[in-house]
């Protein structure tokens, strides 16, 4: 009779929460890479991730929360940048104006990350967004910013100048990312670096000039 060799039990991974958190996350952002999030599910992402639908369920209850703390995860990384080039303007002696530069660079960044549009366009075609427990209403990202701004200036700047020029900032860089091929083309124009720099520079004058007043 022929003997069948005993298949050795598979060694369980032992994770800390934080580990199994970020492998899932991991996973998910690569899941979302090359796919939306509605047409995918935990499923798949569970198999990226080489782990059970049922851990998943475990650290974040539903799909939908997941795909919320991947869009948080990578939304907190441009938030302590520009928290960070708060703190440092201090030291430094940076002007409001360089840094909202910094402000814009950032937002620039992240809206040209597909995996971070992909998310955000879900967030907002879902009415995620509209939820009064959101993560930026949690967070208040752009409060924390506005602060140290206002008491880096003083009264010569206002919070509500410092809050619309944050504001405004986010409305006309996202457009401009995401639309700049169609705008420039209405106008017969090229994307290209030099008409980055153009739009970066404008803007700039722009809230300077209110800024001031």
């Amino acid at each position: 009779m022929k003997r069948t060799k005993a298949v050795a039990p598979r060694k369980r991974v032992r994770r800390t929460p934080e580990d199994a958190r970020a492998l899932i996350l991991d996973a998910a952002e690569g899941v979302f890479r090359a796919r939306l999030p509605d047409s995918v599910g935990l499923v798949d992402v569970a198999r990226a991730a080489g782990v059970s639908h049922a851990l998943i369920t475990h650290y974040f209850g539903t799909y939908e929360a997941l795909v919320e703390a991947a869009l948080e995860r990578r939304v907190s990384v441009v938030r302590e940048q520009l928290v960070a080039a708060a703190a440092k303007g201090f030291s430094d002696q940076v002007d409001t104006g360089s840094l909202l530069v910094q402000y814009r660079e950032a937002l620039a960044n992240a809206v040209t990350d597909p995996v971070t549009v992909r998310l955000a366009v879900w967030a907002v075609l879902s009415g995620r967004s509209t939820a009064a427990d959101f993560f930026p209403a949690r967070g208040q990202g752009l409060r924390v910013f506005a602060d140290m701004i206002v008491a880096r200036e003083g009264p010569e700047v206002t919070r509500e100048r410092v809050e619309f020029a944050l504001v405004t900032s986010f409305s006309m860089i996202v457009t401009w990312s995401l639309g700049k091929k169609a705008l420039l083309a209405a106008m017969g124009k090229k994307p290209g670096r030099e008409t980055d720099e153009w739009f970066e520079e404008e803007l700039g004058k722009m809230l300077r000039a209110y800024l001031k007043g």
